[in-house]
């Protein structure tokens, strides 16, 4: 059986901080909605160790469909989520 590495681009610090922020952004939404990390996982259909990465941003580029699941779960929309993240670091692409 062969695998090929794979190679992943090396984050920028912009990139590990809007991880951060989107993180912040997700875990400050939960909390307000008074949903815990274990009932967003189970809601989202991933780990709570996967909620606890996002959220801490630990982990700063997280799939597109777990940061959609997570949104959904928490009413809100990717466009707000990714938003909130980018003004938060006060930079904007276009």
């Amino acid at each position: 059986m062969y695998s090929s590495p794979v190679s992943r681009k090396e984050l920028s610090e912009h990139d590990r901080e809007h991880g951060r922020r989107l993180g912040d952004y997700l875990a400050k939404r939960r909390r307000r909605e008074a949903v815990s990390a274990q009932d967003l996982a189970t809601a989202a259909g991933v780990s709570v160790d996967t909620v606890r990465s996002v959220e801490t941003g630990r982990v700063a580029t997280p799939a597109f469909l777990t940061v959609a699941r997570l949104a959904g779960v928490l009413g809100v929309s990717l466009d707000d989520v990714h938003s909130a993240a980018v003004h938060r670091t006060g930079r904007r692409r276009r």
